[in-house]
Formats: C-alpha cells, sequence, structure tokens
C-alpha cells in the first residue's frame, strides 16, 4: 500500500492541475446585457384616495468584469414606468452598482447566480420628482446559446430607503401618493460574455 500512496498522489494532482485549467477558461471575464420585463412599484404610506400603481414596463442595460473566480462588478441603467388608473403614470430611472455571484451549480449550457446592488433612483410623476436610494437583489439563470451568446431570466426585488423631493414629501391638504419602498419584477434578456 505504501507504493501506491505516491502513485495516488500524483494522479490527484494530475487530476487536479487539469480540472484547473477547464475552469479557468470556462470563467468569465466580462458581461454586458440587456433585459425587458415587467416591475411592479409598491407604494407604502399613500392616502387611501390615491389608486395603487399597477405593474409596468421596465428595461435595464448592465455591464460586469470579474474580480475573481465567480465574482463580478459592475453597473447597470433602468428605466421603468408604474400606469396608474385615470392619472399620470409615474417613471422611475436608476443608475447604479451591482455585485454578481456566478457559483457553478448548474451543468452545461446552463448558468446560475445572485446579484446584490446600490443604486440612485429619480421618479417623475406630471412634473413632480423624488429620489430614492434602491436597494436591488435577485436571482439569474441564463441558457448559453452559443458563445459568447447567452438569453436569460432574472427575478428582482428592490428594496427603497432615503427618499428625498417633492414627490416623496406630504403636502398639507394633498393626496399622498406614498413612496416607492418595495419592487419587484421579473424580466428576459441576452447578454454578451466571455
Amino acid at each position: 500500500m505504501a507504493c501506491r500512496l505516491p502513485q495516488t498522489i500524483a494522479v490527484a494532482c494530475l487530476f487536479g492541475a487539469t480540472a484547473e485549467s477547464r475552469q479557468a477558461v470556462a470563467q468569465v471575464h466580462w458581461d454586458v446585457g440587456a433585459e425587458l420585463g415587467a416591475m411592479d412599484r409598491l407604494a407604502t404610506g399613500r392616502d387611501a384616495t390615491v389608486r395603487a400603481p399597477t405593474p409596468g414596463p421596465a428595461a435595464e442595460l448592465h455591464g460586469h468584469v470579474a474580480l475573481v473566480p465567480m465574482v463580478r462588478v459592475g453597473a447597470y441603467v433602468s428605466e421603468d414606468i408604474s400606469p396608474r388608473p385615470g392619472i399620470p403614470a409615474r417613471e422611475t430611472t436608476e443608475v447604479g452598482l451591482r455585485g454578481k455571484l456566478s457559483p457553478p451549480l448548474l451543468s452545461g449550457p446552463w448558468r446560475s447566480w445572485i446579484f446584490l446592488g446600490i443604486g440612485y433612483a429619480r421618479a417623475y410623476v406630471a412634473g413632480v420628482e423624488g429620489g430614492v436610494i434602491d436597494l436591488p437583489l435577485g436571482a439569474g439563470i441564463g441558457y448559453r446559446l452559443r458563445r459568447p451568446w447567452q438569453i436569460f431570466a432574472e427575478l428582482e426585488g428592490r428594496v427603497g430607503l432615503g427618499f428625498s423631493g417633492p414627490l416623496y414629501a406630504r403636502v398639507e391638504g394633498e393626496p399622498y401618493e406614498g413612496k416607492d419602498s418595495f419592487a419587484v419584477s421579473l424580466s428576459v434578456g441576452v447578454s454578451l460574455d466571455e
């Protein structure tokens, strides 16, 4: 048995080196993507006389670069519209940073990830605007069509903090539309990654 131990270690080292080089080739160094979907912003604290926003269209562009294997960081810009029956829609534009963790949980052409970020959103309704710090978090799954193209879907939640501006200020005698405290979205998209 003592004779086989060095051989076993040598084989294990050779296998480990081979496996590591395959992983290095499979690692994503950068990605850029575009997605479309629907977002539902939940306004908290609004007066009962004000109609709640309904889910509306959302779009996002994002890009990431690798820090270490499986971890990428990057920027995003998004736009969404919250229609409200009988009154002007609320439009929100957001920019921010997000981190993406992509552990190799799925095999073959499938990929999965989770992400967390921080962004600043500017909301507009009929000439009145306000700002909010948003914390997006979510999960995604992708399918590689052929290198470098991938199609994907993301489920995302956003938590709003630190509201500012006249849109989020309560004015005496006027109905209050509430704060964009929570949002949830589902989107599909396409990305290039290398």
